[in-house]
């Protein structure tokens, strides 16, 4: 009997899976709310159906005779293969009644707590009466983080330094909340790592670790991410730290197959969480096969019809690599009309550089931080960290783009980019 999966996603991240999924033989098909998305190029078949409709991708399910869902990189669609599964009877690597501990920072935080994990210390908000009594009861540290309990994509979250600015940006918290929640939390110290790890059969292997790299440039803002490190310079302290959390957390949830990630801080002493979700990082699992050679595509694929041998491939797996390698991002932080690209277009030649995506074309419409999450993204590879830094720090003296007022539309980090 053929197999016939349902890959959960189109926009290019998905591409190589989707090739990889037809070249095996599965019936592949695609679905997603991105009528342009390019991984429908190379699928049996597609769909246009926004991934919170649950209801009508079951229904597709159904039609299409699937055996298998595979998603990833982000929390909405994690979330959404979750449900749609547990209502068209696919297997799951996560089950819905699973979902809170993956998918509310606020329930992530309380397991965390009561497995002798340290988490920053936060407090949940429905309203600004909430905050206020908070704070008479001296919960709260300022300066402070607010965000959404529940949100994708880095939306809705802001640093706050008194009542007033808490007040204000918890509305716009709320908005972004799908259970209309908010939490107020403090702001962990240290070097911030990603770190992913890929559970077959309740055997946790790390998969990897990063620095993830950010700057301010303004204190209302949380700091924005300019590049994130392949391998961590922290990688020999922390290993074992991090892998124990990941153990201890699946233990918890129940968790035995499939891809884990989190967010978290290391300050020299020890590993404090802020999130652990159900998926992997976003433009971050070709940043694994760049430095380790772990083809993540084929390891999906493996996991949903092939378990032994996803467990083959962990097993040879080196967390640490041998390579280094660095996803560098340019955000946009001016509005205007996006001016000619050329110059980040030519970075795309530099000798490092192995991929480049630009978001924007020239002529459109560009916000600040928006509307889509970066301007551009490179992925530069080499021998050696010094190599990889110091085509991170060409990358950066030479991006520009300006708007039809001549403002730089781009942020560059000063001073610290390029450092070790």
């Amino acid at each position: 009997m053929s197999k016939r999966l349902l890959i959960l996603g189109t926009q290019f991240e998905f591409t190589e899976l989707v090739k990889k999924s037809v070249s095996r033989g599965y019936y592949t098909v695609v679905c997603d709310g991105y009528s342009d998305g390019p991984a429908r190029a190379f699928a049996d078949k597609a769909y246009t159906i926004p991934v919170i409709q649950i209801e009508e991708i079951v229904k597709l399910c159904k039609a299409e005779r699937i055996d298998h869902i595979i998603t990833s990189f982000s929390d909405i669609m994690f979330e959404c293969m979750v449900r749609i599964a547990e209502k068209a009877g696919l297997p799951c690597y996560v089950r819905e009644d699973q979902l809170d501990a993956y998918r509310s920072k606020a329930v992530t935080k309380q397991i965390c707590e009561e497995l002798g994990i340290r988490v920053p210390s936060f407090c949940v908000l429905r309203s600004p009466e909430d905050l206020r009594e908070a704070q008479k009861a001296g919960k709260i540290r300022y300066p402070a983080m607010v965000k959404p309990i529940d949100s994708y994509g880095s939306r809705g979250l802001s640093i706050v330094h008194c009542e007033e600015e808490a007040c204000r940006e918890l509305e716009d918290a709320i908005g972004f909340s799908f259970s209309k929640a908010a939490m107020i939390e403090s702001i962990s110290q240290g070097q911030e790592l990603n770190c992913m790890a890929f559970l077959v059969d309740g055997k946790v292997y790390l998969m990897s670790i990063a620095d993830r790299m950010t700057q301010s440039y303004d204190d209302r803002r949380i700091p924005l991410n300019y590049a994130i490190r392949y391998p961590s310079r922290y990688f020999d302290e922390v290993a074992q730290m991090v892998t124990d959390i990941f153990d201890r957390f699946a233990s918890h949830t129940g968790q035995t197959q499939g891809p884990m990630a989190m967010q978290c801080f290391y300050d020299g002493q020890g590993i404090e969480v802020c999130e652990i979700a159900g998926r992997m990082f976003g433009f971050e699992h070709e940043m694994v096969t760049l430095t380790t050679g772990l083809d993540v595509e084929e390891l999906l694929l493996d996991l949903e019809y092939d378990p032994q041998k996803a467990a083959q491939r962990m097993l040879g797996h080196d967390p640490k690599g041998t390579r280094h390698a660095s996803c560098v991002y340019f955000q946009n932080i001016r509005s205007g009309i996006v001016g000619n690209q050329d110059e980040i277009r030519s970075l795309a030649g530099h000798p490092a550089a192995v991929q480049s995506v630009l978001f924007y074309k020239d002529g459109e419409q560009a916000g600040v931080l928006g509307p889509r999450q970066y301007f551009a993204r490179f992925y530069v590879c080499a021998d050696s960290r010094e190599e990889m830094l110091q085509a991170e720090k060409d990358m950066f003296d030479h991006a520009n783009v300006t708007n039809e007022k001549g403002e730089r539309m781009i942020f560059v980090p000063a001073g610290e980019h390029g450092q070790a």
